[in-house]
């Protein structure tokens, strides 16, 4: 068994027909997650921990609380060329498939690849085909657009959209709070050709900065969270759910 620190890295785990568990509890954003019993007993019964590598601060406490029988830490952002510069690496096609061919190969080395796998890694080639087609078929319509965001987790995605991005309306580690910045990102808002304000669900802030630059609010799924943003049911699906990204983000071309 494999434990993802991630729902996107035990989603890729599950597609690959390769059993996983989820460290962390779900519902809970990856920056804010403290060490738990439960985590670090799932960890020890683990043949692998995947992680990100960049998110999940707990990662060293885990590896102390353990020491020896710490499995294998595979931070994900370490193995893939060219460095990432942003940690959101699921919403860059090219760097998910590069992670699945990484768990794959880790996959081989313990003994876990069965034909069910090897058919599973065919279908996963084929899902990445259809989204790549559908993400390509979109840069036409919107490259060199700009769009505002709550928090700029899509930055991966927008950027192979030729989409640019001018920053987070919300505070985070590099931007504290601040109304002169607030006011200085609508004022470069209004002098470029603005498309839409993007979030993962509503929020007072965002509406108000759509509504008082007169573009869409576009919800749009950043597939950090187990469920959808609209609060479908049921089994959380990568693949699916970044269509569904692609679809929200065509809004973005009318």
């Amino acid at each position: 068994m494999y434990a993802a620190t991630l729902i996107v890295i035990e989603d890729w785990l599950r597609a690959l027909a390769l059993p996983a568990v989820l460290l962390q509890p779900r519902g809970v954003d990856a920056h804010e997650v403290m060490l738990t019993v439960r985590m670090v007993r799932a960890a020890a019964r683990s043949r692998r921990i995947v992680a990100m590598g960049s998110l999940e601060s707990y990662l060293p406490t885990l590896q102390r609380a353990l020491g020896a029988r710490c499995p294998p830490v595979m931070r994900l952002m370490e193995h893939l060329q060219p460095p990432p510069d942003d940690p959101h690496i699921w919403l860059d096609l090219g760097y998910a498939r590069e992670c699945c061919a990484w768990l794959m190969r880790w996959a081989e080395q313990d003994g876990l690849v069965t034909r069910a796998v090897r058919q599973a890694w065919r279908q996963l080639q084929l899902l990445f085909r259809q989204l790549e087609h559908r993400r390509d078929q979109l840069r036409s319509r919107l490259q060199g657009k700009y769009y505002l965001a709550l928090h700029d987790a899509y930055r991966p995605l927008t950027r192979s959209l030729g989409l640019r991005s001018l920053g987070s309306l919300q505070p985070d580690a590099e931007h504290p709070p601040s109304l002169l910045r607030l006011r200085q990102l609508m004022e470069r808002a209004r002098r470029v050709p603005l498309v839409g304000v993007l979030s993962a669900g509503p929020a007072p802030l965002a509406e108000a900065v759509a509504r008082q630059l007169g573009v869409p609010l576009i919800i749009a799924d950043t597939l950090e969270q187990p469920l959808p943003v609209a609060g479908r049911r049921g089994a959380y699906d990568y693949f699916q759910r970044y269509a569904d990204l692609l679809t929200a983000l065509r809004s973005l071309a009318r």
